[in-house]
């Protein structure tokens, strides 16, 4: 008799908790997610020169599809004072910079000998250009060697 109660009890039980649970919706898959893919674009992987008064561009484009894209490396500059300045800057903000109007940076380093870069972009496709400029600069070249790569993922 107790046997049978409890068997009882258990398939009330069972049923009420499987109920309970939207019993009847589609069972749950219990399969990985899809994997996300790391992949990195190279902007900079070597030296250069940046004559005095001048500066060098490279363009840097996220595209439709780019998640979590984030700009990182390193740079070190030699010469004179052994000093360069970089900026990230949006294709518009480029545009101010370079007629030399007001503009607002992602990234601005001031004179600096070298830095670590790891900065986060919006995902939304645009341009930016990151800046090596010695505009400061009378007379003196400066040498560059830069490592720098846009890290993003796409699912």
């Amino acid at each position: 008799m107790f046997r049978r109660v409890a068997g009882v009890l258990v398939a009330t039980f069972v049923v009420l908790a499987f109920s309970a649970c939207g019993g009847s919706q589609a069972p749950v898959s219990l399969a990985p997610p899809t994997p996300v893919q790391q992949l990195l674009d190279t902007i900079i992987d070597g030296s250069f020169i940046v004559p005095p008064r001048t500066f060098k561009p490279f363009e840097i484009v996220v595209a439709a599809g780019m998640s979590n894209p984030r700009l990182e490396g390193t740079f070190t500059a030699s010469g004179a004072n052994n000093d360069i300045e970089v900026l990230l800057l949006d294709e518009q903000q480029f545009s101010n910079w370079q007629n030399r109007h007001e503009f607002k940076s992602e990234y601005t380093s001031g004179r600096v000998t070298a830095d670590k870069l790891r900065i986060d972009l919006p995902s939304e496709p645009s341009k930016y250009f990151v800046v090596f400029s010695n505009r400061f600069s009378t007379f003196s070249n400066k040498g560059v060697v830069a490592d720098l790569k846009l890290r993003y993922q796409r699912n």
